[in-house]
């Protein structure tokens, strides 16, 4: 029978017990010098204030919601022959591609994606983490926010996350499922661009936002709900807004590739 995330075999270095479950899955011990200096001095939550995260690009350089829909196509689960139409409408129109992946699981049973996502992260999980992204994560959980991860991919994609790290909520695009199966669209508020913002002031329940963090153009929105934001691997455009309005930045490292789909 396959492990389960949490289990030995999801432990790609060592089990760790920590809040969330293991220490990233990845490596035994966290490193607090990583954390950002801005962080450091963060004042202990005390009223359910929220610490949100993007996720792809920004907690690791890898993007889970290609990655995936790719393995599911390679090993049959679903048609690859939507593939370029995918690429281009993102390409156009970030949002709109965001959208248009989830028509790509149009007919799937709901519990077999699940099943598919639990496998997957067994076999993935070594993504290309940013550290100090996951090191900034587990210091404010430590001093009471509440933890979001808050994408463009879709939710169930992420869920296993709140079984790896300290993550409260996952809030991203929502299938819509009938009788149990994928009907290609959304559900609720779509989740990517300003939709992040829109999304986590439907959820956030008069919660104040301490902290996020994003990559670029479609965290921006968010990013401008926080009191703190940290610009992480922006594009040059990006790294500019970050500097005009303040933010922080982790600059992109000098091996840094830009993942092909947001090439010209």
């Amino acid at each position: 029978m396959p492990g389960r995330p949490g289990s030995s075999r999801f432990a790609l270095v060592k089990d760790v017990p920590r809040k969330g479950g293991l220490a990233y899955g990845l490596w035994p011990d966290l490193a607090p010098d990583l954390v950002p200096c801005f962080l450091r001095g963060a004042p202990r939550s005390t009223d359910g204030a929220l610490a949100v995260f993007d996720a792809d690009g920004t907690m690791w350089r890898d993007d889970v919601a290609d990655d995936f829909t790719q393995w599911m196509m390679a090993t049959g689960e679903i048609p690859s022959s939507g593939w370029p139409e995918y690429l281009r409408i993102y390409r156009e129109d970030a949002p709109a591609g965001c959208r248009h992946l989830l028509t790509l699981y149009r007919g799937l049973a709901v519990e077999r994606l699940r099943e598919r996502i639990d496998r997957w992260w067994l076999d993935h999980a070594r993504r290309r983490w940013i550290r100090e992204v996951v090191e900034a994560l587990y210091h404010l959980s430590g001093l009471g926010y509440r933890v979001w991860v808050v994408s463009g991919t879709p939710t169930d994609f992420l869920s296993p996350l709140s079984r790896m790290l300290p993550v409260d909520d996952v809030l991203g695009m929502d299938f819509e499922v009938v009788d149990g199966r994928i009907t290609g669209r959304h559900r609720g508020i779509g989740c990517a661009g300003t939709g992040k913002a829109d999304k986590i002031r439907d959820r956030a329940a008069g919660r104040p936002v301490f902290f996020c963090c994003g990559n670029g153009d479609l965290d921006a929105a968010m990013m401008e709900m926080a009191a703190v934001a940290w610009s992480v691997y922006p594009n040059p455009a990006f790294y500019a807004h970050s500097l005009d309005m303040g933010w922080p930045v982790l600059p992109r490292p000098p091996d840094f590739e830009e993942e092909k789909k947001l090439l010209p």
